[in-house]
């Protein structure tokens, strides 16, 4: 019966290390929202179309990503940015939000200077694209990132991207164009 008793602590703080190392903590999230925080709003604002809603996504996002399992420091990028777009996908979807018109456009309305309107011209025209081009777009031409580690976030082949974003450009040429007349 010794045995036992002296094992029951062990046991116990066994399972509390092994439930430790299982989530992920605090500091590695706070390290991955220092490092992703923007990728990851962008991403979920190419389906909402608004920031704040986006930045609300974001931040879902990495509360969710604390109840996750450890991972590697690759695949963390991945999961948020994939997480925070199927969130913005269901906001996008939801009732109330087709009811609603993001501040952004309305205060777009009264303002005359040309830079503010110019990029919201190439903002609407990155919404305006399917879906299937608009996540490349962003982590290739807005955040720079190469067609290898674009590729790599998003979990397609080098290939498929190069050509999601070849294609996803002269589309988004075309919807600027439109959106400039």
């Amino acid at each position: 019966m010794e045995k036992q008793v002296q094992a029951a602590p062990f046991i116990e703080t066994f399972a509390c290390k092994k439930e430790e190392e299982t989530l992920m903590d605090k500091q590695r999230v706070a390290e991955a929202y220092a490092e992703y925080a923007n990728t990851v709003v962008r991403a979920a604002w190419q389906y909402t179309g608004d920031i704040q809603t986006a930045q609300d996504c974001a931040e879902e996002a990495f509360l969710k990503l604390l109840s996750q399992k450890q991972m590697t420091d690759e695949h963390i990028a991945p999961w948020l940015i994939r997480t925070a777009v199927n969130i913005a996908k269901n906001v996008a979807k939801s009732h109330e939000r087709s009811r609603t018109e993001p501040l952004d456009e309305l205060s777009g309305k009264a303002s005359g200077d040309e830079q503010v309107l110019a990029q919201r011209a190439a903002a609407r025209a990155m919404l305006s694209l399917p879906a299937k081009y608009k996540l490349q777009l962003m982590l290739h031409l807005a955040e720079g990132r190469t067609i290898q580690e674009t590729s790599k976030m998003i979990g397609k082949s080098f290939n498929t991207t190069a050509s999601l974003i070849r294609r996803g450009k002269k589309l988004l040429q075309k919807a600027f164009e439109k959106e400039e007349l």
